[in-house]
């Protein structure tokens, strides 16, 4: 047969269009991604999977240190695996199964999640051991082993990358090894060393970086700092090492946990002669250590050419040194988990020698290493004044994610919780100018969180009462996000499981149901839509009681991207303790307390929480330790003390604040007899901020933007004081942090300006007075009550769920209202507070039984006597003690016009950010 004839019977795929390889495969039922064969797939496809290609894998074969050691380990050793069973990880094209096989395994499983597996299932049959080797595509966390097997005897994974962790696989190796390895099994390899050494390499440090100053009769040196920020992965010649050899960490996977993958550790380099040095590197040595004799695959310069090659980290200067004299420093890595393709590397270190000296503190292909996730109250826009809050308000470059809070349900769908969310007329909706911050910050991811601690349990109910239920919420809750523009849904429901929150114990299993059909509805959205797929986030509760009963951990962790841990509201006026509502540490030390931070968050790790998947929540408030507390009025909330609120309180009422060196965190108490308050300032932030550090925590999580001093008028230290210090801590933007004074003088004009409008009236009313109902009739007024037994809290003789708050009276910001308890609780006139008995013992007569009421003599006054005969307004039945017999009107929101989209990130100190700085927060 001649060229032509063959030519046009034999069809060559190469050239055969896409489109056409498209149709046929639709036309099968194989238009998906995981069944394209490597040849058929798209430039983007494999960018998506890259390691099908089998380019890859012929550089990986051709390293011959690294496919000969992996050889020698296993075929000069049959005694591992004559008669076992091994399990390949990340197999490729199969050469280390076909190793095992060779050296006499009773079965080898071989699992690949790229599409490289098509191959190396045809190089398994075509060499005659596909009845030894099993292959099974999918991550080693989703697939299942064959039928039969429970456990394996080794362990295979070139698990390493470039700089020992880039795109490494070594969280699956840890995960296979806890769920299949057999006790004594083996590990190949097991123990990695990573070094450091320093260099000189004046020549190609200029040719990299100086390049720039001139390309092409152009200059780029603005692209010098970024190139600097970047470690370069290339061959270092041995001859350019001028110090010794320093070892960083030792991994041992036998023992080691996802927490103990990251690299914090102090170096010590002596110069071997007189030098320049210009450079560090990194490299590491692998060893398996179950071997007969030494194996290790050693990648230190001059040990011979790998793929993996050497890391060099240039400095932005070079230093001189001469022999003997040491440089000393830390050199720090931080992995993210579920993308190790994004590492962060930081070195710090001073050097002062006899003929320089040099400081260094830099971060390598820096990424913002913590998320600031902050919640946006839409209910905050109704306080008054001062401390009425809208969209324009937000910082768009301050957080990294902004979450609005909340949505509500509806028949198992997502609505919105207040009017105002929504489109009224010309006038955009809250959604919308909240959602308009991401054309400002194109980084900025938004969420809507649904639930919170007033909706209860009563809609989740509705949700989870079957799977059915479950998968409409999730189809409808991704076409509302999507509508409305968010990128991702917060769960907070409040808590699942829990009895005393009206939850049957099966809730807690239900609530993992939901979550894992709201995840796969949100990946099969994306997949099928082609958008990045849709965050899920959920809100848990941190006290440990609670936490045991509402969540599954283990089974939560693969499908939440992140956990928003509530540490806070610990302690409150609710309990009898009198230790801060949210501090790091123990109050009295004892050993069966559980109400603090760091317990949490140990808590959560033992449960199988990941680090980087917690973030902190830090609350911009107070609490007190009873219902009279100080309290300016704007949050409207006994007990409860916004941050921009305890700066007043301090300054224009001399409240004194004082520091707990044990809970690491700010009290005010005073004057007016009153009891303290837990409250946070700029120094309890830095510590909670190094905490998040110190720890590796994902990041912290803000509760509330609306309760920091948001416009900067109360406390002078600029806008959001609280949360720029958590940003400026966790990103090493040390321009940001405010100073830790606030005002030394009382901002009078600022503070009167947005008086609240709860504070009593100095002029004469013109409106009507409120309707009094008959409960009002036959009780004094609170202004009657302080005005005859003074400060303090008084118990309510018509109603043992009620009492009078009774503060500064005579002062200019005093207080007199009726209060009522939270739902299940009494106002207990011993312990002065509200106790929680549930409601089926809420017996009033038998509760306060033998109680004599001071309230009882007082003496009504005149006026209030005869303003029961006054009619009133149906529209606004608020009365003075709070209690309200319709619904209550509340202000209008901010109509002020929208310029968001006009906006730029010029106008906000936080969007500049300066080169990340490492420095103690809490010195």
């Amino acid at each position: 047969m001649n060229k032509s004839s063959e030519a046009s019977t034999k069809k060559v795929a190469c050239f055969e269009p896409r489109e056409q390889v498209m149709d046929t495969q639709k036309k099968n039922g194989t238009d998906d991604l995981d069944k394209l064969a490597p040849e058929d797939m798209t430039s983007k496809e494999y960018y998506l999977d890259s390691t099908a290609h089998f380019a890859v894998h012929e550089e990986l074969l051709k390293d011959e240190i690294r496919t000969k050691t992996f050889r020698n380990a296993i075929i000069n050793n049959r005694h591992l695996f004559k008669d076992k069973i091994v399990l390949d990880i990340g197999c490729g094209v199969g050469i280390f199964s076909l190793f095992a096989a060779k050296a006499g395994a009773k079965m080898v499983i071989a699992v690949e999640k790229s599409n490289v597996i098509e191959y190396a299932k045809k190089i398994i049959r075509a060499n005659r051991y596909d009845k030894v080797i099993k292959v099974i595509k999918g991550k080693i966390e989703d697939i299942e082993l064959p039928e039969g097997v429970q456990q394996v005897d080794v362990i295979i994974a070139e698990w390493m990358g470039y700089s020992l962790y880039y795109d490494s696989i070594i969280q699956s190796v840890i995960y296979a090894r806890n769920k299949y390895l057999k006790p004594g099994g083996v590990i190949f390899p097991d123990r990695v060393t990573m070094y450091m050494v320093g260099i000189e390499d004046r020549d190609y440090k200029e040719d990299k970086v100086e390049w720039w100053s001139n390309v092409y009769g152009y200059n780029m040196s603005c692209l010098k700092n970024y190139v600097m920020r970047e470690p370069l992965v290339d061959t270092v010649d041995k001859r350019q090492i001028c110090t010794d050899h320093f070892p960083l960490k030792t991994i041992d996977l036998k023992t080691m946990t996802v927490d103990d993958i990251n690299i914090d550790s102090k170096f010590r380099l002596c110069a071997l002669r007189d030098d320049y040095i210009h450079a560090f590197v990194t490299y590491f040595v692998a060893e398996f250590t179950a071997c007969s004799q030494r194996t290790v695959i050693n990648t230190a310069p001059g040990a011979g050419y790998t793929h993996w090659k050497q890391t060099v980290f240039y400095f932005p200067d070079y230093t001189t040194i001469k022999r003997d004299e040491v440089l000393e420093g830390t050199f720090n890595c931080k992995v993210n988990l579920e993308n190790t393709k994004k590492l962060e590397f930081g070195i710090d270190f001073e050097f002062n020698g006899q003929l320089s000296s040099l400081q260094i503190s830099i971060v390598f292909a820096a990424e913002e290493k913590f998320k600031i996730v902050c919640y946006f109250a839409n209910w905050a826009v109704k306080r008054p004044g001062g401390g009425s809050m809208t969209p324009e308000d937000i910082d768009p470059c301050l957080c990294t994610h902004v979450i609005y809070a909340f949505s509500e349900m509806d028949n198992n769908q997502l609505t919105p919780m207040e009017k105002h969310d929504l489109k009224d007329g010309n006038q955009p909706g809250f959604f919308e100018r909240f959602n308009a911050w991401k054309s400002v910050n194109k980084n900025l991811k938004t969420l809507l969180a649904v639930g919170g601690w007033d909706m209860g349990m009563k809609d989740f109910a509705g949700i989870v009462k079957s799977e059915k239920t479950m998968k409409k919420f999730a189809e409808a809750a991704v076409k509302y996000l999507r509508k409305h523009k968010f990128d991702g849904l917060d769960l907070d429901f409040e808590y699942p499981g829990v009895d005393w929150r009206d939850s049957p114990k099966e809730d807690k299993q239900r609530f993992t149901k939901m979550c894992e059909i709201l995840y796969a509805t949100f990946e099969k959205e994306a997949e099928t839509s082609g958008n990045e797929r849709l965050l899920l986030t959920t809100a848990v509760a941190a006290a440990k009681v609670n936490i045991d009963k509402a969540y599954e951990v283990d089974k939560l962790v693969p499908v939440m991207d992140w956990f928003n841990l509530m540490t806070y509201d610990f302690h409150g006026s609710w309990d009898q303790n009198r230790a801060h509502h949210s501090s790091l540490n123990s109050k009295d030390d004892e050993k069966d307390d559980t109400m603090y931070i760091d317990f949490a968050v140990k808590y959560f790790q033992k449960l199988g929480m990941p680090s980087n998947k917690m973030m902190l929540g830090i609350g911009t408030y107070g609490r007190g330790d009873t219902p009279a507390m100080p309290y300016t009025g704007f949050k409207g909330e006994s007990g409860f003390v916004a941050y921009y609120e305890s700066c007043v309180q301090i300054v224009c009422e001399k409240m004194k604040e004082t520091w707990d060196a044990k809970q690491l965190v700010p009290y005010i108490a005073g004057p007016y007899n009153q009891p303290k308050a837990g409250v946070e300032n700029v120094r309890s932030m830095k510590y909670k901020a190094n905490y998040i550090k110190k720890n590796n925590l994902g990041g912290a999580m803000i509760w509330t933007l609306d309760m920091d001093d948001f416009r900067g008028q109360f406390c002078c230290q600029g806008k959001f004081p609280l949360i720029k210090t958590i940003k400026a801590v966790l990103h090493g933007q040390l321009k940001l942090l405010p100073k830790e004074k606030i005002c030394s003088t009382c901002p009078t004009k600022e503070y009167k300006n947005f008086k609240p409008e709860t504070q009593p009236q100095t002029t004469e009313k013109t409106t009507k007075k409120p309707k009094k109902s008959k409960r009002d009739a036959d009780t004094p007024s609170p202004q009657d009550v302080c005005e005859e037994l003074k400060d303090g809290q008084w118990p309510d003789p018509s109603d043992c769920k009620s009492y009078y708050l009774c503060r500064g009276v005579g002062s200019q910001w005093g207080e007199q209202k009726r209060e009522v308890c939270y739902t299940g609780a009494y106002f207990d006139p011993n312990e002065k507070t509200c106790k929680w008995v549930g409601m089926d013992k809420l017996n009033c007569e038998e509760l306060v039984e033998g109680y004599e009421n001071p309230v009882a003599g007082v003496t009504r006054s005149a006026d209030e006597a005869e303003d029961d005969d006054d009619g009133g307004d149906d529209d606004d039945t608020s009365t003075d003690a709070g209690a309200s017999s319709k619904k209550k009107k509340t202000k209008a929101p901010s109509s002020k016009s929208i310029s968001i989209l006009s906006r730029t990130t010029s106008e906000f100190d936080t969007c500049t950010a300066e080169k990340p700085v490492e420095f103690d927060p809490v010195q």
